[in-house]
């Protein structure tokens, strides 16, 4: 049924269940499977005096914090039995990326958290969950 399964993880508790219950799909159909880790890039500020500055988010403050997210995700993996097709660190829209990178992977199934690390701002944008279903040419499937 499914021959490839695409996991956006970002760290969270749903992730980590997304991971477990993607594990158990692609033991259960022998599929590969493909993990991506699209960060989501909030800007930080701090009150300095009476004034406030923003903290700027560095591209290696963002790999490394990445490649811990994803170094874990491979471990919890390969504990569950499953070697990793492959592992992407993305940038820039985390649908674009995990659409993106389903389409490259010819992935027939995508799970991921139904609720994740996001802002509040998704509670008025919407979150990213809903837009891939919303932009997938495959399955998806949150985990809670």
């Amino acid at each position: 049924m499914f021959t490839s399964i695409l996991v956006a993880i970002d760290g969270s508790e749903p992730s980590r269940h997304a991971l477990k219950t993607a594990c158990g799909l692609a033991k259960a159909f022998g599929a590969e499977l493909h993990l991506l880790h699209a960060p989501q890039i909030e800007t930080m500020a701090i009150a300095v005096g009476a004034a406030v500055v923003d903290v700027p988010v560095t591209p290696e403050r963002i790999a490394e914090a990445g490649k811990g997210v994803m170094e874990d995700a491979v471990k919890r993996a390969t504990e569950e039995g499953i070697t990793v097709a492959s592992d992407t660190i993305g940038s820039g829209d985390a649908v674009d990326n995990i659409l993106d990178t389903a389409k490259l992977n010819s992935a027939d199934l995508i799970v991921m958290g139904r609720r994740g690390l996001g802002s509040v701002a998704s509670l008025f944008l919407g979150s990213v969950s809903q837009k891939v279903s919303h932009g997938a040419k495959c399955s998806v499937l949150t985990v809670g």
